[in-house]
């Protein structure tokens, strides 16, 4: 009986974390209900700052740029709101969540808490408000994470001056805390600590660099005496040595000289490099690349694959952020204001650039219209982002027939109506088909020039194969409509002399 039990038990999944944080042979708390930020980079160099320490990368004007473009890069993007079921309700529920989110600082929000990608965590304060019977943030205020630490459970605690190790315990629903890579740990993993070293060693380059600029701007003065001088005598060489930097001539006894030594040296390794090295590793870990700051303007090459790895990145950091927000700020609001809700809305962040949609076109119009296939019409509304019009409303009518279709109607019509037609008329007739024949033969035609186009990386190879292209090009189409305009320009030309 105990066995089929334990057999049974067996086969239930265990729900409990097992690998705690107070299990972790690396972190020892003692008696203190804090843990500690295990960054090995804060450990060593941190003297008591704590994660002020990061401050210093974010002031580094290249480092701040390039942590700027990537916050950024994620705020600029549209943003929106989707229902979590297909119902009335959920719909209500969406449409007061976007329109909410529209009417406080929900960008400036988004841009702070994305700062977690460098403190490897973030923490932003909820002002709830009242409106119209409704909870709703006023207004939602960043906060440094020197601020805050962590118990052994990962429960966020506000230090303050009254409780500055373990901190004070903070409300539900009331702070959100954006964790940036680490699931484990709840200060996260940012890239501070990949960031610091670069900007510290560039720092402490440009010292060497002011004085090595020092040496080469002036020559170092060099005083010779001769021998038992009276020091009152070699203070007054050293004071004209001194002022060869700002005057324009000096005086000495002739039994002392002045010589100037000029700073040498060879090789093409520089402080300058040294700097220019330190910004490029900067600019890896935050951008994962440096074409975005460092690329050459009209390049046709590497540029746009490195420009992949930088929307790998985009794309992760909008899907970070959407998580921490749908699981705490979507669902508070939600909560606050309608009752029993199942099933949340959810923020999505559109990340990927929206293409040429021409290619498509063409081809849905072909899958539909020419070869039959039906399609419904909602993939049209989604695909091209059009709304669905609703009900009553006006709809557009089309103008344009289609260049087949239309040609067709012209061929008909003229054919139908040839005998009553006027000579000019009739070629004025002939003349618009032609021009309409030649601009469908000419996109033909030019098709192989097109897609070699998009196919080289640089113009160099587009114009050294654009003659391979041309010998395999087919003109046949064009040739006959230049036979059949000549035969036109005939005819007009003897009309227009019979009639004069």
């Amino acid at each position: 009986m105990v066995k089929n039990e334990e057999e049974k038990s067996a086969d239930k999944p265990i729900t409990d974390e097992i690998a705690t944080t107070s299990k972790d042979i690396d972190i020892f708390a003692g008696w203190l209900n804090r843990l500690e930020n295990p960054d090995p980079t804060l450990r060593t160099e941190a003297k008591g700052k704590g994660l002020k320490l990061y401050d210093e990368v974010d002031r580094d004007p290249h480092a701040g740029a390039v942590l700027q473009t990537r916050y950024l890069a994620v705020v600029g993007k549209e943003w929106g709101i989707t229902a979590g079921a297909d119902d009335d309700q959920s719909g209500k529920i969406a449409a007061f969540v976007s329109k909410t989110l529209e009417s406080f600082n929900f960008t400036q929000a988004c841009q702070e808490l994305l700062q977690g990608i460098l403190y490897g965590f973030f923490v932003a304060e909820i002002i709830w408000k009242a409106n119209n019977g409704s909870w709703v943030p006023g207004k939602i205020i960043g906060k440094h994470p020197r601020r805050f630490s962590f118990t052994m459970e990962r429960e966020l605690r506000l230090l303050t001056p009254q409780n500055m190790i373990e901190g004070e315990p903070v409300p539900d629903r009331k702070f959100i805390v954006f964790i940036w890579g680490s699931s484990d740990n709840p200060y996260g993993k940012g890239i501070g600590q990949k960031m610091w070293w670069p900007v510290w060693f560039k720092k402490n380059g440009i010292k060497f660099w002011l004085v090595f600029l020092d040496k080469f701007g002036m020559p170092t003065g060099l005083g010779k005496y001769p021998p038992g001088t009276p020091k009152e005598q070699q203070q007054k060489l050293l004071d004209a040595i001194e002022a060869i930097q700002t005057e324009t001539g000096v005086k000495i006894p002739n039994t002392m000289g002045i010589e100037l030594l000029e700073a040498a040296r060879t090789g093409k390794v520089s402080y300058e490099a040294m700097c220019e090295y330190m910004d490029k590793q900067n600019s890896k870990a935050a951008l994962g690349q440096t074409a975005s700051t460092e690329g050459t303007p009209g390049k046709l090459g590497s540029e746009e694959s490195q420009e992949e790895v930088r929307q790998d990145i985009l794309k992760a950091d909008s899907d970070l952020l959407c998580e921490c927000l749908n699981d705490t700020l979507i669902k508070w609001i939600a909560d606050y204001n309608f009752p029993n809700v199942s099933e949340y809305p959810k923020l999505w962040i559109r990340t990927k650039e929206e293409g040429d949609l021409r290619p498509l076109a063409e081809r849905d119009k072909i899958i539909a219209k020419d070869i039959g296939l039906p399609v419904g019409k909602r993939y049209f509304y989604e695909t091209y982002a059009i709304p669905e019009p609703e009900e009553g409303e006006d709809i557009v009518e089309p103008g344009i027939r289609g260049a087949g279709e239309s040609e067709n109607r012209r061929a008909g019509e003229f054919a139908e109506n040839a005998g009553d037609l006027s000579p000019a008329e009739t070629l004025n007739a002939l003349g618009e088909k032609a021009l309409s024949d030649a601009d469908a033969d000419l996109y033909e035609t030019m098709a192989p020039v097109r897609d070699l186009l998009l196919s080289v990386n640089s113009l160099a190879e587009f114009k050294k194969r654009l003659l391979e292209v041309n010998n395999n090009m087919d003109a046949s189409a064009m040739g006959e409509l230049m036979q059949r305009a000549l035969v036109l320009a005939d005819l007009s030309g003897r009309f227009d002399a019979q009639e004069r």
